[in-house]
């Protein structure tokens, strides 16, 4: 569902209205069930360490610390991260920090539309993508008209730059294309559109063109992945992304979806195999799981992969979680919103996690 509730001011004691109110009391509410369609009292534990992190470590400018914690893109995840948990700007908890975070990307949105300071460094579209999901979610949530009109001039930012097959690449212009930059373009586009802002569905459907160009057909004699460029090889994590993508765009039943499910199973923390390479794991292991939680449409094997995988990610996702309640890796405040991401995906707050 979409909730929107009013401007919100940065102090505290905002109010996001009576549905936030009423998603939280129902989160608090449910039983502490060994299952797959609910939090165990393990993963509620580490998802609780987590945010806490989150909380503690958040700079004053709404930043965090860490290789690219003043990014847009790393402050977008962690913004989203939160209100993942109900903590809404003005809301919550850690509803202020939220709204730190929110201002900070409304602070680097340029004249253009891009949410991104020239000194980030140099791939801006990644970054692009997620800090416009992230104003999405707080759009749909909070009906401020400063981050609306953020989100608009974002989304048409992203629709001038795709090109003609359908994808776009590293920096905010048409040119060459990629997968992982692609999806975080059509995410963005889902969550604006759930969002209630007019989304054009030529630039998704020639965006869904282009993820299905990156699919290794196994009808043509290959593995069923993704890979990152069309003709090039599968990995774990573009093949997670290009699942995620293809559902969240509203194709849930195709080949592609199925013969990528199949392929991703294979990969740890399930199978025995492990991407290749490990800075993509948290990128990977977020778009399979929630790529995986939504094959469910499909019925009892859709049900079967998530009653496989998510068990296998909640033991992962524990077992490596530091002390403090991060969990470490090549950016440490990602790589802790993505697992709050992905243990909570089961609990559907956000429009973009909905099935």
């Amino acid at each position: 569902m979409t909730v929107r509730a009013g401007s919100w001011r940065l102090e505290a004691g905002g109010c996001a209205g009576p549905a936030i109110a009423l998603l939280l009391l129902v989160a608090a509410a449910l039983p502490a069930l060994e299952s797959t369609e609910q939090l165990t009292p393990t993963a509620s534990a580490a998802v609780k360490r987590a945010v806490e992190w989150l909380g503690k470590n958040q700079r004053a400018d709404g930043t965090w610390p860490g290789r690219q914690g003043d990014t847009s893109g790393i402050v977008a995840a962690c913004a989203i991260a939160l209100m993942s948990q109900g903590h809404v700007p003005g809301s919550g908890e850690y509803g202020t920090h939220t709204a730190k975070a929110i201002q900070f990307l409304l602070r680097n949105t340029q004249e253009d539309g891009l949410i991104y300071r020239t000194d980030f460094g140099p791939f801006p579209m990644y970054h692009h993508g997620l800090a416009t999901l992230a104003l999405a979610e707080a759009w749909g949530q909070t009906g401020d008209r400063r981050v609306r009109e953020a989100l608009r001039r974002a989304i048409d930012l992203i629709c001038s730059c795709q090109n003609q097959k359908g994808g776009w690449r590293y920096q905010p212009r048409i040119a060459d294309d990629d997968l992982s930059v692609t999806v975080m373009q059509l995410m963005a586009l889902r969550a604006a559109r759930d969002a209630g802002l007019d989304v054009s569905k030529e630039v998704i459907d020639l965006g869904i063109g282009y993820v299905k160009d990156c699919h290794n057909s196994k009808g043509k004699g290959k593995d069923g992945g993704f890979a990152y460029t069309p003709g090039g090889a599968s990995g774990f994590a573009r093949s997670g992304a290009g699942v995620t993508s293809l559902q969240v765009a509203g194709d849930y039943r195709s080949t592609e979806v199925t013969e990528g499910i199949e392929y991703l199973l294979t990969f740890k923390p399930l199978g025995s195999k492990s991407e290749e390479n490990p800075d993509f794991y948290s990128y990977g292991l977020y778009y399979t799981t929630m790529g995986i939680y939504q094959a469910q449409s499909l019925g009892a094997q859709g049900r079967r992969w998530w009653n496989l995988w998510y068990p296998a990610v909640v033991r992962d996702l524990t077992t490596r979680q530091e002390a403090d309640g991060s969990w470490k890796g090549p950016f440490d405040a990602y790589e802790t919103a993505m697992g709050v991401l992905v243990l909570t995906i089961p609990y559907r707050y956000l429009p973009i996690y909905q099935r």
